[in-house]
């Protein structure tokens, strides 16, 4: 009956099981400590970039506030045309001085003119 067994041969199949396993565990622990690296990789990567978009948030609701206060162009155009009345109303005065300014040459002259 007998099967006879080589113990050498098993044992030396035994050991290369062994080994084989142990550098498949060895590779299977290497590629999930990448992977666990590349998440918390990526992880802080996306906290990074939430901060700057909160920051760029921030920024823009700030400038936005600003910019409701401008004036329109409606309001630069009234103001514009007040600045006109404006110029024009001094231009007004300025001839009105003008003519004063005359009026007095004249009253002075006459003055002047009548005590010699």
């Amino acid at each position: 009956m007998g099967i006879e067994l080589d113990y050498k041969a098993l044992g030396f199949w035994l050991q290369f099981v062994q080994v084989v396993a142990t550098g498949l565990v060895f590779l299977y622990v290497w590629i999930t400590n990448r992977q666990k690296a590349n998440t918390q990789a990526i992880k802080e990567m996306r906290d990074e970039i939430g901060r700057e978009i909160n920051g760029l948030d921030d920024r823009l609701i700030r400038v936005e506030k600003d910019i409701e206060h401008l004036p329109t162009h409606d309001d630069m155009a009234k103001l514009h045309s007040r600045i006109n009345e404006t110029s024009e109303a001094i231009k007004h005065i300025a001839g009105q001085l003008n003519q004063i300014d005359c009026t007095t040459q004249m009253i002075n002259q006459y003055l002047i003119d009548k005590g010699k």
